[in-house]
C-alpha cells in the first residue's frame, strides 16, 4: 500500500484500490514536449477538460531529447513549469504518471549530442549497415542497446529526471515505449554486441553456443539461431528491467513501474525481441504489463497471442503483473465498428487496471502543419489525437466516451461473475 495525492493506493489482483475501492482508470497521454513551457501550459490549460472527461491518470511522456538535449544523461531545461503542472495534475484530482521515451525506434529520438560524444554507440544490422528506424519512417538513428555508454547515460537521464520530482505525486513510472529492437531488419551485431554475447556465452558455459560472425553480411543460421534470440530476449528483458532499478533508485523501492509488451504480426516477433516468453520471463523488476498489440491491425481482430503469452509466463513464474494495455486506442489506427469488439477483448484479458488512450490532446485546427513528427520531436497537431480541435471526440472515441457508464457496468459485471465464481 503506498499513498499518492493523499490517496490509499494498492495493486492487488491486478487492479487498482483507492482507498480500499477498485477503480478502473481512464489514462490519457498527451504527447507534447515537457521541456517546453508553452506546451505546459497548454495541457495545464486543459487540465478541467480532461477531469470533465473523466480522466483519472494522466501519463506525461517525457522524451529525452526534449529534456537533456545535449544527451550527457542529466537534465538541462527548467523542470519547474513540469513540476507545476504535475502538481496541479493532482490538485484537480487526477492521478499522474511519469513515463520515457530513450530509444531510437517508433518516434523517439536520441539527442544528437550523445552520438557526437559516443561513437560507435550505433545499432548494426545484418548486412553491417548502421541503423535507422525505417520501419515507423521516422529514420531516427538506432542506438545499440549493448552499448555500456548508451546504458549508463539513459539510466542517469531517468534519475535525474525523477529525482527532480516529489514520488508522491506520480502514481506510476513507465520505462521507454514500446521496448525491442525494430521489426524489419535483423540487429544489433555491433562491436558492443560481440562483446555482451561472447561474455554471456562464456559466463553460462554455453558450449553449443554458435561464435559471433567475424564478418558481414551475418549468415542466416546465426540470425535464427534459438541460442543467440534467448540471448536477446534476455538482454531485452534486462535492459527493461535496468530502467526500472534507475527509478528506484530516486523514487523508492517501493515505486510502481510499467512495461510495454508489443507482441505484433508473428513473423516479426524473432526480430523484435528474439523469444517473446524469454524476454517476459525475465521481467522481474515490472508491476505493470502494457500489452501492444491487443488488437491484430493486420487481420482486425483480437491479438490473443499476446495475452496468451503474458498469462502463461504469470502462471508459470508466479507474477502478480496487473495487465492492460498501451494505447488501448489512438486516434487513428482503429475504426468506429471495431470498437464493441476490441474493447470487450480488453475486458475479457486484461486484470481491469484501466484503459488508455493516446493522444488526448485536442488535434489543433491548422492547415499549414502537417500532422505527425515535427522538428523538435512532438506531435503537433498529433495524428494520434482521439479529439477534434473543438474537444470533440472522433467516431471511434466517441464510443468510449459517449457509453463510459455503460462499459463500466460491463467492467463490474464481469468482476462480479469472477467474485462469484471463485467463492463457489
Amino acid at each position: 500500500m503506498r499513498i499518492i495525492n493523499g490517496k490509499r493506493v494498492e495493486l492487488r489482483e491486478g487492479k487498482l484500490w483507492i482507498n480500499d475501492q477498485h477503480t478502473f482508470l481512464k489514462t490519457g497521454k498527451p504527447l507534447l514536449n515537457y521541456g517546453d513551457s508553452n506546451d505546459i501550459k497548454r495541457l495545464k490549460d486543459s487540465l478541467e477538460i480532461f477531469r470533465d472527461k473523466g480522466y483519472t491518470n494522466l501519463e506525461l511522456n517525457c522524451y529525452w531529447h526534449h529534456m537533456d538535449q545535449d544527451g550527457d544523461g542529466i537534465v538541462d531545461v527548467d523542470t519547474a513549469p513540469l513540476i507545476d503542472l504535475i502538481q496541479s495534475i493532482n490538485q484537480t484530482g487526477m492521478f499522474c504518471s511519469l513515463s520515457v521515451e530513450s530509444y531510437g525506434v517508433g518516434g523517439g529520438q536520441i539527442p544528437s549530442g550523445f552520438f557526437a560524444n559516443n561513437e560507435g554507440a550505433v545499432a548494426i544490422n545484418s548486412q553491417g549497415k548502421s541503423m535507422e528506424d525505417n520501419e515507423y519512417g521516422y529514420n531516427t538513428i538506432v542506438p545499440s542497446l549493448f552499448d555500456q555508454r548508451y546504458l549508463d547515460t539513459t539510466r542517469s537521464y531517468i534519475r535525474d529526471l525523477a529525482s527532480k520530482i516529489d514520488p508522491s505525486l506520480i502514481l506510476w513510472y513507465e520505462t521507454t515505449v514500446e521496448p525491442q529492437y525494430i521489426g524489419n531488419d535483423n540487429i544489433d551485431y555491433s562491436p558492443a554486441a560481440r562483446k555482451a554475447y561472447t561474455e554471456w556465452v562464456q559466463k553460462n558455459n554455453m558450449i553449443d553456443a554458435p561464435a559471433f560472425p567475424e564478418s558481414f553480411p551475418v549468415p542466416q543460421s546465426f540470425i535464427t539461431n534459438p541460442i543467440w534470440n534467448e540471448f536477446r530476449a534476455q538482454w531485452l528483458a534486462n535492459w527493461i528491467n535496468g530502467d526500472a532499478k534507475a527509478y528506484r533508485e530516486v523514487a523508492g523501492s517501493d515505486a510502481w513501474i510499467a512495461a510495454d509488451y508489443l507482441d505484433a504480426d508473428e513473423d516479426t516477433m524473432m526480430a523484435r525481441c528474439g523469444s517473446p516468453e524469454t524476454l517476459l520471463r525475465h521481467l522481474d523488476q515490472i508491476d505493470i504489463i502494457q500489452v501492444n498489440w491487443t488488437w491484430d491491425n493486420t487481420l482486425r481482430c483480437p491479438n490473443l497471442k499476446a495475452y496468451e503469452r503474458v498469462r502463461k509466463v504469470m502462471k508459470e513464474e508466479g507474477r502478480d503483473w496487473a495487465i492492460t494495455e498501451h494505447m488501448t486506442i489512438n486516434g487513428t489506427d482503429y475504426y468506429p465498428e471495431e470498437m464493441d469488439q476490441l474493447l470487450r477483448n480488453t475486458i475479457a484479458n486484461s486484470t481491469h487496471l484501466g484503459w488508455e488512450f493516446v493522444d488526448i490532446m485536442n488535434d489543433l485546427d491548422d492547415p499549414a502543419i502537417k500532422p505527425g513528427l515535427v522538428e523538435d520531436g512532438s506531435f503537433r497537431p498529433s495524428h494520434f489525437s482521439v479529439y477534434d480541435a473543438d474537444w470533440k471526440p472522433k467516431p471511434s472515441m466517441a464510443i468510449v466516451d459517449d457509453n463510459w457508464d455503460q462499459w463500466m457496468s460491463i467492467i463490474n459485471s464481469v468482476n462480479e461473475a469472477s467474485l462469484a465464481s471463485a467463492e463457489s
